[in-house]
C-alpha cells in the first residue's frame, strides 16, 4: 500500500504541474475566499508570493535539496552569505545574455533551415530542435566549449531524467529516485572528464576559479538549466499554437516570415522575448514551489495566517501571475502587457535575490528557438489531442509538429 501511495502522489504532481487552468482556478479560490489558502497552506496572490520569496529566513529554498540529487546548487542554498557569493560568482562566468540568443540562432537556423529543405515534414519538437538548441545556446557560457552531441546522446537522457526528478523530487518513487541517481552519477563524471576546457573558459581576469567550483557549478547549469529551458520551449508552443490566427501571434508570424533573417532584426527579437514571456506568464515551468517553513511564522502579506515550523508552504506563482491586482485583464493574452510594478514580467523565474540566475540568457535562447520555429510554415501538431503531447512523469518527452509548405 505505501509503494502504491507513493506512485499515486508521484503521478498528481506530474501531472497537476501541467494543468495551468485548473492550477488559476485554485489561486482564484484563494484569492476570493483567503480561509482556503490557509487551510491549503498556500500563497496564491501576488502581494502574498512576493511576501513569501522575500522573508527568505522564514521560508527557505532548502526544500529543494531533496530534488538536488546531482549534488549543491545555489538554487538549494540557504539565503546567506555563501548564497550570494555563490551566486556572484556563477553570474561574474555568464557572458553578455545577447551570446547566448547568437548560440541558439545559430542552431535555430540550422535546424529550420534543414527542415524547409528536407522532405520530413513531422519532426518532434523535443528531440528534434529544443534539446539541440538548447545545449547549443548554454554552450555560450562555456565560449562554445561544450561538444556537440546529437539527440539521444546518453549525457542528454541523463539531463532529462535529472530534470524529472528537479520537478518532483520529494514525491519521486524509487524507481525514478534511482533512475536520477544513475543520471546524476554519469553527469559529474561527464563533467569531470571535460572539466580543463570548462574551466579555461571560465577564467579570465586574472581569476581562475578551482575545479571543484566550476565542476559543481557546470553540472548544476547543466542539469538544472538544460531540461528547463527545453521544457519552456515545448510550453511555449502549447500556448502559442492554438493562437497562431489571432491577431496578437499572426502578426507576428507573418513578420517573421517576411524577413530572411529575423534573428538579427532587433525589433522582431523584442517581439519574439514578448511571445516568450507572456507565453511563459500562462504556462509557467514551475507554477508552483514549496519553501521550507524554519521556525513558526505569519503567511501572507499581511500576516493573516500562520505556518508551524518545520512544515512545507506553497508558492503558487501561477496565482501570482493572474492576480488582476497586478496588471488588467490576466486573463488575456497579450505579448508585451504593462504590468503595476515591471519586476513582474519575470515572475515565472521567481523574485529578488532568489530569482533564477539564467533569467536574461533562457530569455534570450527562448527568443532565438521561437523566431526558427515561426519560420516553418503551415505549423500544426502532428497527433490528434488525446496524444498530442508525451510524458516521462513530469517531463515533457516528445510533441510532435507538422509542417506544410505553400500553406500559412
Amino acid at each position: 500500500m505505501r509503494a502504491l501511495g507513493a506512485r499515486l502522489r508521484y503521478r498528481g504532481v506530474a501531472a497537476i504541474i501541467h494543468q495551468p487552468d485548473l492550477l488559476r482556478l485554485l489561486a482564484w479560490v484563494a484569492r476570493k475566499q483567503p480561509w482556503f489558502g490557509r487551510l491549503i497552506q498556500a500563497a496564491a496572490t501576488r502581494a502574498d508570493v512576493v511576501s513569501t520569496f522575500e522573508r527568505s529566513l522564514a521560508f527557505s529554498s532548502v526544500s529543494h535539496r531533496p530534488n538536488l540529487i546531482a549534488g549543491d546548487f545555489v538554487i538549494g542554498m540557504e539565503t546567506g552569505v555563501r548564497h550570494a557569493a555563490e551566486r556572484a560568482l556563477l553570474q561574474a562566468q555568464f557572458p553578455p545574455a545577447q551570446d547566448f540568443g547568437a548560440h541558439a540562432a545559430a542552431e535555430a537556423r540550422r535546424r529550420s533551415d534543414a527542415l524547409l529543405a528536407g522532405p520530413a515534414r513531422v519532426f518532434d519538437l523535443i528531440d528534434d530542435y529544443m534539446v539541440p538548441l538548447a545545449w547549443q545556446g548554454i554552450s555560450g557560457a562555456f565560449g562554445a566549449r561544450l561538444p556537440h552531441l546529437e539527440p539521444g546522446d546518453p549525457m542528454l537522457m541523463n539531463l532529462r531524467y535529472l530534470g524529472a526528478h528537479l520537478i518532483v523530487g520529494p514525491v519521486a518513487t524509487e524507481a525514478v529516485q534511482k533512475r536520477a541517481r544513475e543520471s546524476a552519477a554519469e553527469v559529474n563524471a561527464w563533467v569531470r572528464w571535460h572539466i580543463e576546457p570548462l574551466r579555461e573558459a571560465w577564467t579570465h581576469d586574472g581569476f581562475a576559479p578551482d575545479r571543484e567550483a566550476v565542476a559543481r557549478n557546470v553540472v548544476g547549469m547543466l542539469w538544472v538549466g538544460h531540461p528547463a529551458t527545453t521544457q519552456s520551449g515545448a510550453l511555449v508552443m502549447q500556448e502559442l499554437l492554438p493562437r497562431w490566427r489571432h491577431p496578437e501571434v499572426a502578426e507576428f508570424v507573418e513578420r517573421v516570415r517576411r524577413h530572411d533573417d529575423p534573428w538579427s532584426d532587433p525589433s522582431l527579437r523584442q517581439q519574439a522575448r514578448d511571445q516568450v514571456l507572456e507565453a511563459l506568464r500562462m504556462r509557467p515551468p514551475f507554477p508552483i514551489l514549496t519553501r521550507a517553513v524554519k521556525r513558526d511564522t505569519l503567511t501572507g502579506a499581511h500576516g493573516e495566517g500562520s505556518a508551524k515550523g518545520g512544515g512545507r508552504y506553497t508558492v503558487m506563482g501561477i496565482g501570482a501571475m493572474s492576480d488582476p491586482a497586478a496588471m488588467q485583464d490576466p486573463e488575456a493574452f497579450r505579448p508585451g502587457r504593462q504590468f503595476k510594478d515591471p519586476r513582474d514580467r519575470f515572475l515565472m523565474f521567481g523574485w529578488g535575490a532568489r530569482q533564477c540566475p539564467g533569467r536574461d540568457p533562457v530569455v534570450e535562447i527562448l527568443a532565438s528557438a521561437l523566431l526558427g520555429i515561426v519560420r516553418l510554415p503551415g505549423l500544426d501538431w502532428a497527433d490528434p489531442p488525446w496524444r498530442r503531447v508525451q510524458f516521462d512523469g513530469p517531463i515533457i518527452s516528445g510533441l510532435r509538429l507538422r509542417l506544410r509548405p505553400g500553406k500559412g
